[in-house]
């Protein structure tokens, strides 16, 4: 039987969190933004796989705005980009693991497709949208939400 796993479950199966306390939702975790990059060159997909090829990324670089800050901020143009998070998960056996944009993302006026993984890692990278009005993204905000689906044992009688 699949099942959904419970916040605090999956925040058993990931690292790399922020603040567990924050980030772990009744059903979900929030993941938060490590990198954003542009797709500098292309990469090259096939049947087979003997001629993948990754695309090759640029880093964009976050700026503080004031030496104080600790952190940093991507101050973004329109336009497409990809994005990495600080987190991982991987799921115990049989596992799916569904990532959504935050609501908080798209109220400001960014968004990612869903995606879906079976591990996810930092090698991961999710593609952000950002909308005609620009968007200001701080290191370590949350962007995106993770919900797992686990195979289990267990059988409901």
């Amino acid at each position: 039987m699949t099942v959904l796993l419970e916040g605090e479950q999956i925040v058993s199966l990931a690292q790399g969190l922020i603040s567990a306390k924050k980030q772990c939702g009744s059903f979900s975790i929030d993941l938060t933004v490590r990198r954003i990059g542009l797709v500098a060159g292309g990469g090259a997909l096939d049947f087979g796989g003997s001629e993948y090829r990754v695309a090759s990324i640029s880093a964009v670089i976050p700026e503080k705005r004031s030496q104080e800050e600790p952190y940093g901020w991507w101050d973004l143009s329109p336009g497409p980009y990809v994005m990495g998070f600080n987190e991982s998960i991987a799921p115990e056996g049989a596992g799916l693991i569904l990532v959504f944009p935050h609501s908080r993302l798209l109220a400001a006026g960014g968004f990612h497709p869903a995606t879906t993984l079976d591990v996810l890692n930092q090698e991961v990278w999710v593609v952000l949208q950002v909308g005609s009005g620009g968007l200001a993204i701080k290191e370590n905000a949350r962007v995106s939400r993770a919900v797992v689906l686990a195979e289990t044992t267990r059988t409901i009688q």
